[in-house]
């Protein structure tokens, strides 16, 4: 097997089916169901089990893509090592966001350093902290833009903090919150809980919730609507300028605010291009 298979029983033992595999790999689907008999040929036994939904591994199927997905790890970390002995800044970068962080940051930050490092590879993977902290502990990304302070061992810098706003189409009174809709939306379990103990402070009464929606950008077009008020960190609000807004204090009368970190693996820091990247990060002065 070659790293071509390796990234194969790797997207297949990720649950995607055969096309969405072969579309992901740019072959046909009779080309990579070849190449997966081929594979079972070379071990001797059948590893997937096959269904209409597509093909799922077997209990043999999970130990080789478990191998497999190894192999890529130790061919990446090899070719990373390599490129640092030889002082070359180019490579794969792997980098973990917040939905927002990516959208409203990572573009600028990623192509005023691309402009000075043309051959480094950025992969970003987004998602909330907690799937992004699994993926910083296995290693899978190399750095990971987090928005809330945690302890950990290895690379960490402070990046920026932002306002958490009431805002609403409307200018409304803080103490008619409870009585008035507000739009809900999913976010880190960190500035959920702000956000929740900041009300319990305030106010006697839940919040009258009514909506739920994906994301702030959703939540952000209903406010726009007239629909109802939400709490939004400053970083969604940027083009957001004709949205009535207010901060919100803590009980010394301050803004609260949700700070953003940038964290990197152990081995993470060994690698020039990684290097390279958090050096950068130094000089840039973000959102917030």
């Amino acid at each position: 097997m070659d790293e071509r298979d390796w990234i194969l029983l790797t997207k297949l033992g990720e649950g995607k089916n055969i096309s969405q595999v072969a579309e992901e790999l740019f072959i046909t689907q009779p080309a990579l169901t070849y190449r997966v008999s081929k594979i079972e040929n070379e071990f001797g036994t059948a590893l997937f089990v096959r269904g209409n939904k597509g093909m799922k591994p077997n209990a043999q199927g999970e130990y080789v893509v478990q191998y497999a997905a190894r192999m890529l790890q130790e061919l990446q970390q090899a070719r990373e090592h390599v490129y640092s002995m030889e002082n070359a800044v180019k490579g794969k970068i792997y980098i973990g966001a917040s939905n927002a962080i990516a959208q409203y940051v990572l573009p600028e930050l990623l192509t005023k350093f691309l402009k000075e490092y043309p051959d480094v590879e950025p992969h970003v993977f987004t998602g909330f902290s907690p799937y992004l902290i699994d993926l910083l502990i296995k290693e899978k990304i190399h750095v990971a833009f987090l928005r809330e302070d945690l302890e950990w061992l290895h690379y960490k810098q402070f990046l920026t903090k932002e306002k958490i706003y009431i805002v609403s189409k409307e200018a409304i009174e803080l103490e008619n919150l409870p009585s008035l809709p507000r739009i809900h939306y999913q976010t880190n379990q960190s500035l959920k809980t702000m956000i929740d103990m900041w009300w319990s402070k305030n106010f006697q009464k839940p919040p009258y919730v009514t909506m739920n929606v994906d994301n702030a950008d959703v939540c952000l077009e209903i406010v726009r609507a007239g629909l109802g008020y939400a709490l939004i960190t400053e970083l969604g609000l940027t083009k957001e300028d004709d949205l009535w807004r207010i901060p919100l204090t803590n009980h010394l009368n301050e803004p609260m605010a949700r700070e953003t970190w940038l964290y990197a693996s152990k081995e993470s820091a060994h690698y020039s291009a990684i290097q390279a990247f958090l050096e950068f990060l130094q000089t840039q002065e973000l959102p917030g």
